[in-house]
């Protein structure tokens, strides 16, 4: 039987505050976004990011288009920003603004889609139409899902945890707590229908 030797890697890694890319506005969207307008971007983010995340990453399993054949492989397959959006009840009631987090956060500030055209700014309507450009996800930031998902989960287990901890402070009472915090869980999982 061999001896037993440690594992080392010295690399690099990423340090990267993943905490501070989704709720604080980058140089890219400061200028296009007004603050309280970013805040409900994140609220819708940290309601649907984990969906909006499986997506791309169902996506990105295949590469290029007929127009675009991408043989490197590098992009996941490109389609029009609607369809990187799941299907489901809450998703399209909210599937404006989910389009709205999709341009500004996840192709302005984190740079995970990127767009095979330009997409038609029309300043005279105040609107950008991405109706006929298609997105793609950049396979090289595939690394990033993981710590994404990480800070949406961390923000629910927060949320629920400090409205419990509020619900028993004012009710002085374990099981309305308890009863609040498994309302919360269900409520959290029937907007993934």
């Amino acid at each position: 039987m061999g001896k037993y030797l440690k594992v080392i890697d010295t690399s690099s890694i990423v340090k990267q505050n993943y905490f501070k890319l989704v709720f604080f506005r980058g140089r890219q969207v400061k200028g296009k976004v007004p603050l309280f307008k970013w805040i409900w971007l994140c609220f819708v983010e940290v309601l649907f990011g984990e969906e909006i995340l499986e997506s791309l990453v169902t996506t990105s399993s295949l590469s290029g288009s007929p127009e675009d054949e991408d043989v490197e492989g590098k992009h996941g397959y490109p389609q029009q920003l609607n369809l990187h959006i799941p299907v489901g009840l809450f998703t399209s009631f909210f599937r404006g603004q989910i389009l709205q987090v999709l341009y500004y956060k996840y192709y302005l500030q984190y740079l995970f889609i990127e767009p095979l055209a330009d997409p038609l700014i029309n300043e005279a309507v105040g609107a950008i139409d991405v109706s006929r450009v298609r997105f793609r996800l950049r396979k090289s930031l595939l690394y990033l899902v993981i710590a994404f998902r990480r800070v949406y989960v961390l923000i629910a287990l927060l949320t629920n945890f400090s409205l419990n901890v509020l619900v028993y402070f004012v009710t002085e009472s374990f099981e309305v707590a308890f009863i609040s915090a498994l309302l919360l869980e269900v409520a959290r999982r029937l907007i993934k229908l």
